[in-house]
């Protein structure tokens, strides 16, 4: 994630933060509206609207990061074979999330509506442990993809983590 604003990493885990708050004030609410369970805490119906708002906003700015990642981060991964199974189920999980939150506010029907909420609680609770597995499994793919570097270059083991290519290895733009 060497390629990402100073800021970025900040940003998306302040909103995956936001996500899993707001929505684990909302679970409650929907499981008593959608599957009419007897909940013995509820938001009240003035807050409600306002965390809905937080999670929905913040929603779409993650939806925005995710964007961002597949640009560089998602398509690197995928060339290199690095995480593809974490990183696939953590996708598949934020498509689960986005369908089955649309599916939330606009779903008709009697059974629709209660399967999307189902599915919307399940994604949600699984997307923090999905997200935890991915990044140990990007440092595992970093401890094992050290040493070889170490053996390929031995003399510049220790320049290699975090700094520019030497002059001598760039490529001139000047005709």
């Amino acid at each position: 994630m060497k390629t990402y604003p100073r800021g970025f990493m900040s940003l998306l885990h302040g909103t995956l933060l936001t996500l899993l708050g707001s929505g684990l004030l909302l679970a409650p609410g929907a499981l008593q509206m959608r599957l009419e369970w007897d909940m013995p805490w509820v938001l009240s119906s003035g807050l409600r609207v306002w965390v809905a708002a937080l999670h929905a906003l913040s929603f779409l700015l993650m939806f925005a990061l995710v964007g961002a990642l597949w640009t560089v981060h998602i398509r690197t991964g995928w060339v290199r074979r690095e995480n593809l199974t974490s990183g696939a189920l953590l996708l598949l999980a934020f498509a689960l999330l986005g369908l089955s939150g649309l599916a939330l506010y606009y779903a008709g029907g009697e059974r629709l509506p209660v399967w999307s909420a189902v599915l919307h609680l399940l994604a949600g609770g699984a997307l923090p442990a999905l997200y935890v597995v991915h990044r140990l499994g990007a440092r595992a793919a970093a401890a094992r993809a050290w040493p070889l570097r170490c053996r390929v270059q031995a003399t510049a083991c220790a320049s290699t983590a975090r700094t520019a290519p030497s002059a001598s290895q760039t490529v001139s733009t000047r005709p």
